[in-house]
């Protein structure tokens, strides 16, 4: 029997009612189940009401609402944070998925994004200009969570993180204030906006740097299983020294139904060489060989692709209604033992959507001095993302257990921080940040929210 969710009192939802131009879902109306719904099928959870914004005033009239009556907040963009983080039991929920407008300022290589866009929304809008900037792997995730969250992306070695490129951003404050934070404007909550995973405030609107790109060299190679723990030393290697145009991982997981591969092959273990270089194509050719040139690879599909067909490719392997649990580890180097690891994993998956990501940062992500934005991992040279995947929810708690073992064996060889975007809702979130973040952090919360509204609780 599902459980009742208490109800909002009559004044919350008259004020709401009165002066919002969106709208307000309560538990017993048809919208309220769809809406509360994210892209992990694993999340199942209530809130006292979901509040539909159409605007940053929306946002600001449901916040000093909240305010006023001492209510918890939560805030959905894209829904796609595999910890669920935007829906809570009890709380009330922000939906800003009719906030989705973006602007394209070509001539100042900026994009102005509403705080409920899509990645999809962005990459669509700037392409048409010739110019982007780094995104989301998937198209569905939600801009303003994975920019909070730092933002890893095929573009980030060239270019930085998203947070990194975020310019300026709206936020609405706690107390219902609205402000602009960058450089120049409220400069502490714009550090802390850039990869200090939220809980600053709702962010309304974004401003991204954008950099000429049209097209990019991309694509996949795919081998055997017998050939993974080679194919993870020679990326492990390769990365070590490689231009900052070039961006990629390594996947073990049971093969795709890839139309340009054998379908003998679908469903059974491989290792998948994935890479984009967004640099010059004929230099792109020669610095990529020795990722394609070793083994005996099952097919080659590598070549050059407009970069916003890139950034859908991935979909399919992502898609929404699956119940999902990830674990993440990041590493300042990659041992042998943890290679050995994951090579055997390849064997026995958690189950058969599961898949192993081994992937590298370095480049421009490095070179920005730790202290000069909220994002702790800098010194992450490798993350491996370990995510589980089921159809099933009655085979959730298995996966679950299986994910948590495997993580439990590279754990020990990992650094202690995590990345905020691939962790999983029972990840400490105390170890988003290393020391010379975590009190700054706090402080900020301490004085943007000091009644712990936006906190994850």
């Amino acid at each position: 029997m599902q459980e009742e969710v208490p109800a909002l009192r009559p004044a919350v939802i008259s004020a709401l009612r009165q002066q919002l131009r969106g709208q307000i879902l309560e538990p017993h109306e048809g919208g309220y189940l769809p809406s509360r719904r994210v892209w992990n099928a694993a999340i199942s959870r209530r809130p006292a009401a979901i509040v539909v914004c159409a605007d940053a005033e929306d946002i600001a009239l449901a916040v000093r609402i909240a305010a006023d009556h001492h209510l918890a907040v939560t805030v959905r963009g894209g829904g796609h944070n595999v910890a669920g983080r935007a829906v809570a039991d009890g709380q009330l929920m922000l939906d800003l998925s009719r906030m989705r407008h973006v602007e394209v300022y070509a001539e100042r290589r900026m994009v102005a994004v509403q705080g409920g866009a899509l990645w999809h929304d962005v990459d669509v809008a700037t392409a048409k200009q010739g110019l982007a900037t780094t995104g989301g792997l998937v198209s569905g995730t939600g801009v303003g969570g994975l920019t909070l969250g730092g933002g890893a992306g095929w573009l980030m070695r060239r270019y930085g993180l998203a947070c990194d490129n975020l310019l300026a951003a709206g936020v609405v404050l706690a107390d219902g204030r609205f402000v602009r934070a960058s450089a120049d404007e409220h400069a502490d909550l714009y550090w802390g906006l850039r990869g200090g995973a939220g809980a600053l405030g709702v962010v309304t609107s974004f401003e991204f740097q954008l950099h000429p790109l049209r097209q990019v060299l991309a694509g996949l190679v795919v081998r055997p299983a017998t050939e993974a723990r080679q194919a993870l030393g020679v990326f492990r290697d390769f990365a070590a020294t490689a231009p900052d145009e070039f961006c990629g991982m390594t996947v073990l997981a049971n093969a795709p139904p890839l139309p340009f591969l054998d379908a003998g092959w679908h469903g059974r273990p491989v290792v998948i060489s994935v890479v984009c270089w967004c640099g010059d194509p004929a230099a792109g050719e020669r610095v990529i060989a020795p990722l394609r040139q070793f083994g005996r690879p099952l097919t080659d599909h590598i070549g050059p692709m407009p970069y916003v067909q890139w950034q859908h490719m991935q979909d399919g392997s992502a898609p929404p209604g699956r119940c999902q649990y990830w674990k993440t580890a990041n590493f300042s180097h990659l041992p042998d033992a943890t290679l050995d690891i994951l090579t055997a994993a390849l064997d026995d998956l958690p189950s058969q959507h599961s898949e192993l990501h081994v992937q590298h940062m370095g480049g421009a992500v490095a070179r920005i001095a730790p202290a000069d934005t909220a994002f702790s991992n800098r010194g992450a040279q490798f993350f491996v993302n370990l995510i589980g995947a089921t159809p099933w929810a009655e085979d959730f708690a298995q996966l679950r257990e299986r994910v948590r073992k495997l993580h439990g064996q590279i754990a020990p060889q990992a650094m202690r921080t995590l990345m905020p975007n691939f962790s999983n809702q029972d990840d400490d979130v105390a170890a988003y940040s290393d020391l010379m973040h975590a009190e700054p952090l706090a402080a900020l919360r301490r004085r943007y929210d000091p009644a712990g509204m936006f906190t994850p609780r």
